[in-house]
Parts: structure tokens; sequence; C-alpha cells
């Protein structure tokens, strides 16, 4: 039998080459992209339009506006005044108070007498009777009253306590001295209760502290003074 010759490798790789390039490669195309519904897009296209006017409609909610109330300053700051019903103080300072939307000023002020530190709303002064120290020439004329002897009532000492009480914390300054006037006893006069006693020491110190300002005297002083006019009667 003849011998089959061995095929040259160069021929073997021709073929293999041959075979490979015959074999179609196949390609993986890429899907196309999934086209939406027109009605869909329009649908979209249409809720953001409503979107879009809602949230214009809808407004971002404003921070409420704050009620200033505006009032005259009357006083200032370090300027003595009488409250009728503490009797004589000193404005320490002007401050700002907000409360409910509602902003005012108020007056901050210290009494000697009871020791004791309040604020009043601009608003609230003229009510309440703030008032100025009295004058020197209107101070001096209530010192004769003082020497007019005192004028006591018949009435029973609860109403006439009464009384008294209404005059002390009515801010009025010839009043005040009206009750100093007749609550004072001298040493040798009859001894008075101890609510009477009371009642006149509240007076005599609102009154004292009062005319001392207004004479640019001390307190000590002024009492001294008052003392020596209301022995003189």
């Amino acid at each position: 039998m003849p011998v089959k010759k061995k095929a040259s490798t160069k021929k073997v790789l021709k073929k293999n080459i041959k075979v490979k390039t015959k074999k179609k490669v196949k390609v993986k195309k890429k899907s196309p992209a999934k086209k939406q519904p027109l009605k869909k897009i329009i649908k979209k296209k249409v809720l953001k339009n409503v979107l879009k006017k809602v949230v214009k409609k809808i407004a971002t909610p404003k921070a409420p506006k704050i009620k200033k109330v505006i009032v005259p300053q009357v006083f200032k700051a370090g300027e003595n005044i009488v409250y009728p019903t503490h009797g004589v103080g000193r404005i320490l300072t002007i401050e700002k108070f907000q409360y409910d939307l509602v902003e005012e000023q108020l007056y901050v002020i210290q009494f000697f007498q009871d020791k004791l530190t309040i604020r009043v709303p601009f608003a609230k002064a003229k009510l309440i009777g703030l008032r100025n120290i009295t004058s020197k020439p209107s101070m001096t004329r209530t010192l004769s009253v003082l020497k007019q002897k005192p004028k006591i009532k018949k009435a029973m000492w609860s109403r006439r306590a009464q009384e008294y009480d209404q005059k002390i914390n009515s801010g009025d300054i010839k009043l005040l001295s009206e009750v100093v006037r007749d609550l004072f006893r001298k040493d040798d006069q009859t001894e008075q209760s101890y609510s009477e006693r009371q009642m006149f020491q509240v007076a005599f110190e609102r009154y004292t502290r009062e005319f001392a300002i207004s004479a640019s005297l001390k307190f000590e002083e002024a009492s001294t003074k008052i003392l020596e006019i209301l022995n003189k009667r």
C-alpha cells in the first residue's frame, strides 16, 4: 500500500485559518432603547406643569409680623419718679418686652422704701399715675399743711384707716401730707395703736423721700426738718 505523505505544517495552518474565517462571528447587537408611548410622555409633562403651578400657589408661610406698641417716652433712665402705690422710685433703665407678637417698651423701676423692682409699660404709665417728683415750690406749700392742727374724724379707726390708705396710695402729695399731719403724735400725747403707727410710718417715709429729692437734701436731713415742723405746732 502506498504510504500517505504527511501534510506540511504550512498547509495545515492555512486550512485552519480558512475554516476560522469561514465561521461567522456573531456580534451582539445592542437592543434599541424602548421608546415610551406618546401618552405616557404627555402625562408626565402635564403632571410636571401641574406641580409647578401648585408649588407657585402654595406660598411659603411668612413669618408673623410683630406689632410694636409705640408710645412716647415720658421719663428717662436715672430719673426719680413717684408710683402712687409704692412711693418714690428710680428708673434704672428702659427695656423692650415681647409677648403674643406684641412688642413694647418698659420702665424698669426700683423703689427705695419697699426694696422692690418692677416693670411698667409705657402705655400704662399714665393709667397707673406714674408722675415726676413734686417741684420745690409745690412741695414747700405742702409744708404749711403739716403746720396745721390734726383733723381727726370721730369715725371708727377701721373706717379712718381705709380713708388714710386711699390718700397714701393716691399719688397726691397734698393728701399724703394730710395723713402725716393727722397721724403724728408727740411724745407727751396719747399712745397710738400698732396699725396707726405703721400707717404713719409709711406716709411719713414716702412724704420725706419726695421732700428730700425735691429740696436736694439727704433723707436724714429732710426727716429732721419735717419732725421739727410737726413738733412745733
